[in-house]
């Protein structure tokens, strides 16, 4: 926090320069969650900037979900949630490993069963066909984000045994070595509560909330492989988006 020196002389306003600067820092792990920034008596005599330009970027850093004013303990660092692009199709594993992160898993449950009706329609096979049934706990850096269920169609020429699964297996990199060629996906995400055992399984609080997420993935001939329900704690995870507009009309009136 020492290296810090305003450019009084650049067109970026001091506050702006102190943000980027703070968010550098926790953003590379210099500090950690949970951890508090020094107080702004200590900032002022650091930097030799007002309290009010200190403020200022404090509060948009606070704004941005990177930290947390609390009364009496004062700025503490918060969790730097995961982002996933929602335009590429990868699994949570291959979406971790380019970013960076460790992936990880926890199995609780390997086992054939019976289709219902939702996941008969998703798959498209009839209700009470056998299906395989795959339940992880999902971990990045060592820390619990999600929850999967999984359902997989048991008609691809192979089975799913508990031996085939340990920590670092990804679910996509099975099926591609079992010759599966994985093309497309479907995906419905909303925020919701969540049910009793969700919250026993990910260990959540009472009224915390969750993003909930449906997928339907396909091979490359459209036929559905596999249809998962996924859910991930929200103060962990976010999505983005680029949206391009397809009439061109940069003139559009918003």
């Amino acid at each position: 926090m020492n290296n810090f020196k305003a450019d009084k002389n650049s067109s970026v306003p001091i506050h702006h320069q102190l943000y980027l600067y703070i968010k550098d820092l926790i953003e590379s792990g210099e500090f950690s969650e949970g951890e508090s920034l020094p107080s702004e008596n200590e900032m002022i005599k650091l930097y030799e900037i007002s309290r009010i330009t200190i403020r200022r970027a404090i509060s948009d850093l606070e704004h941005d979900g990177l930290v947390l004013r609390r009364r009496g303990s004062g700025t503490v660092v918060q969790h730097i949630k995961k982002q996933r692009t929602l335009s590429q199709f990868s699994s949570f594993s291959g979406d971790a490993k380019v970013k960076g992160d460790k992936p990880g898993s926890i199995i609780l449950k390997i086992e054939k069963m019976e289709a219902g009706v939702k996941v008969g329609e998703k798959l498209n096979i009839a209700s009470k066909s056998q299906i395989y049934f795959i339940k992880r706990l999902r971990l990045l850096n060592g820390k619990l984000i999600a929850l999967h269920e999984t359902y997989v169609r048991s008609d691809l020429g192979f089975s799913i045994k508990n031996s085939d699964f340990d920590t670092n297996t990804s679910l996509y990199e099975f099926l591609e070595e079992h010759g599966i060629k994985l093309g497309s996906a479907d995906e419905t995400i909303e925020a919701k509560m969540s049910s009793s055992e969700v919250k026993r399984d990910l260990f959540l609080e009472d009224n915390q909330p969750v993003i909930y997420k449906e997928r339907v993935t396909f091979d490359q001939n459209g036929k559905p492989i596999e249809f998962s329900e996924n859910t991930y704690i929200a103060d962990s995870y976010k999505y983005y988006v680029h949206i391009v507009n397809v009439r061109g009309d940069s003139n559009e009136t918003l």
